[in-house]
């Protein structure tokens, strides 16, 4: 008979919009206790990530008598040592972990860098101590990679109609690209939560690129925030309209139809009309 109960643990990491998770699975079979661990680590694209293992060694030189190999969750073989040395062929010319990869020879802890998308996967480090001979399990631990890249700064734009006067339909638009994961679209219209409508993002398997809407009744000055949110990250906009100019030098007998452009810093430009006396 066997069971098992487990201990979670949570770390805030040491770097900026870094976090860590550790779970610790304890098995009891009929041969004792062992523990496996689990740890969740997070990293950007193009950055580099060191994976921890659940053993080291007294010295770079004590690896002579141990196996040790870096997996993923299906298998793939990242890196693997046995009695000191890489295991030739181990890893396939063409594996995406090639030249990227770099396994310490006293921790055992994997290097992987520059960190790609497609690194975003469960590994696992196995050890097994040379004894009597034949090689038997020392430990072994999973590691989960969230992998996340940086969404582009939100840009803002309005299409307003050419012959826009009075009460005004906006159709605002907010778009940003590149970043993992799928992300979420948020804004403040004048101090107040607005809802963007967002297409569809695309496969879950690469970058996001993503394209909010906002339709509003421009009836005010207007000041908007549009942010985009992504795991434990974000990113945001400003952007503002006006709705009037201010009236000068018209003279009180002509009654006219006066049509004005004004441009923001912000780079967007609306028409204004009014009636004057």
């Amino acid at each position: 008979m066997s069971y098992l109960y487990c201990v979670a643990r949570w770390r805030g990491g040491a770097g900026r919009g870094e976090s860590r998770a550790t779970v610790v699975l304890h098995f009891r079979t009929e041969h004792g206790i062992f523990a496996q661990e689990e740890k969740s680590l997070k990293a950007k694209v193009g950055d580099s990530v060191i994976l921890p293992c659940c053993h080291a060694l007294p010295s770079p030189e004590s690896l002579q008598k141990y196996r040790v190999y870096w997996q993923t969750k299906t298998l793939e073989v990242v890196k693997a040592y046995s009695a000191g040395e890489p295991v030739p062929g181990s890893v396939p010319v063409d594996s995406k972990y090639m030249n990227r990869t770099k396994m310490d020879l006293q921790n055992l802890t994997l290097l992987i860098f520059p960190v790609e998308l497609s690194d975003n996967d469960t590994y696992k480090c196995v050890v097994q101590e040379l004894e009597k001979g034949a090689y038997k399990r020392a430990c072994d631990m999973t590691v989960v990679l969230v992998v996340v890249a940086d969404f582009s700064k939100p840009v803002i734009s309005a299409d307003v109609p050419e012959d826009a006067c009075g009460s005004t339909e906006v159709m605002v638009n907010c778009s940003s690209h590149g970043g993992f994961p799928k992300p979420r679209v948020s804004g403040v219209l004048n101090n107040m939560s607005v809802d963007w409508e967002t297409k569809p993002p695309g496969s879950k398997n690469s970058l996001y690129n993503v394209t909010a809407t906002l339709q509003l009744n421009l009836t005010e000055d207007i000041f908007l925030t549009c942010t985009i949110e992504y795991d434990d990250f974000k990113v945001s906009s400003n952007y503002s309209l006006s709705k009037f100019l201010p009236i000068v030098r018209i003279h009180s007998s002509e009654r006219r139809l006066h049509k004005h452009k004004t441009c923001k810093p912000s780079h967007s430009c609306l028409k204004v009309c009014y009636w004057l006396q």
